[in-house]
C-alpha cells in the first residue's frame, strides 16, 4: 500500500507537470457540454495508446474509469484517483464483473463513464463490446474521443502504439457525435460495434490533421 502510495505520486507529477507544459485546444467540445446540459450522462471511448493528456484536460471530473486488479492496477487506480477520477476494480480477466458493475451503478446515478475500448490488450484499435453492451443496456450514448499533438515520440514496440507527447508542444482533443445505441440485441451490438470503431478513426484522423493544416 505505501509503495503504491509512493509510486502513485512520483506517477501523478511526472504527467501533471508534464502535461501541463501543453498547451491543448477543443474541438466539438459543445458536443458533451450540450449533453450535459440537457441531463444526460454517458460513456467517452477512446483508444488506449491516445490517453496520456486526457489524464489532464478531464481532471477532477468525477468520470468513472476502470483499472485492473492488478499490483500495476493499483498503482493506476491512484495516479487517477489523484486526478479527481472515481476509479472502479477490474478488468476483463480479473474480476471484470465488478468494474461492470461499478460503471453501472455510476451510469444509473447519473456520473459519465471513460473506456479505453480497444484495451487493456488489444488489438489495437478495434472496439470491444463491452462500451457498446453498456450503453445498449442503459440507453446511454458514447462519445467517440480522439487526442493529437503537434510533436510526438510513439511507442512503437508496445500493443498500443502509445503516444507521447513532447513537452510544450500542442494538442488536440476532438469529440464526435454521439452513437446511440438501442438495446442489446446480437445484431444491434455488432453494427453500433462497427459504428464506434469507424466514428473513433475519423475523429482522430481529424485530430491528426488538425496540425497539419497550420493551426
Amino acid at each position: 500500500m505505501l509503495r503504491a502510495k509512493i509510486l502513485s505520486f512520483i506517477v501523478w507529477s511526472f504527467i501533471w507537470l508534464w502535461s501541463s507544459t501543453i498547451r491543448t485546444r477543443f474541438v466539438n467540445r459543445e458536443i458533451p457540454d450540450q449533453l450535459g446540459q440537457e441531463g444526460q450522462n454517458f460513456l467517452y471511448a477512446f483508444w488506449h495508446g491516445r490517453q496520456f493528456l486526457l489524464f489532464y484536460t478531464h481532471r477532477n471530473t468525477g468520470v468513472i474509469i476502470p483499472a485492473s486488479e492488478s499490483r500495476d492496477g493499483e498503482i493506476q487506480a491512484a495516479v487517477l484517483s489523484r486526478f479527481g477520477f472515481d476509479v472502479v476494480r477490474g478488468s476483463s480477466k480479473r474480476r471484470g464483473g465488478r468494474a461492470l458493475l461499478g460503471m453501472v451503478d455510476g451510469l444509473r446515478k447519473g456520473k459519465r463513464v471513460a473506456i479505453a475500448v480497444d484495451g487493456p490488450r488489444g488489438p489495437v484499435y478495434v472496439v470491444k463490446p463491452g462500451a457498446i453492451y453498456l450503453a445498449g443496456k442503459l440507453n446511454k450514448p458514447i462519445v467517440p474521443v480522439a487526442v493529437s499533438v503537434k510533436r510526438r515520440w510513439i511507442l512503437s514496440k508496445v500493443w498500443d502504439q502509445y503516444m507521447l507527447p513532447v513537452p510544450f508542444t500542442s494538442g488536440v482533443v476532438v469529440y464526435g457525435q454521439p452513437v446511440l445505441v438501442k438495446g442489446t440485441d446480437e445484431g444491434e451490438l455488432e453494427a453500433k460495434r462497427r459504428e464506434l470503431e469507424e466514428a473513433l478513426h475519423q475523429v482522430t484522423r481529424e485530430a491528426d490533421a488538425y496540425f497539419k493544416k497550420g493551426a
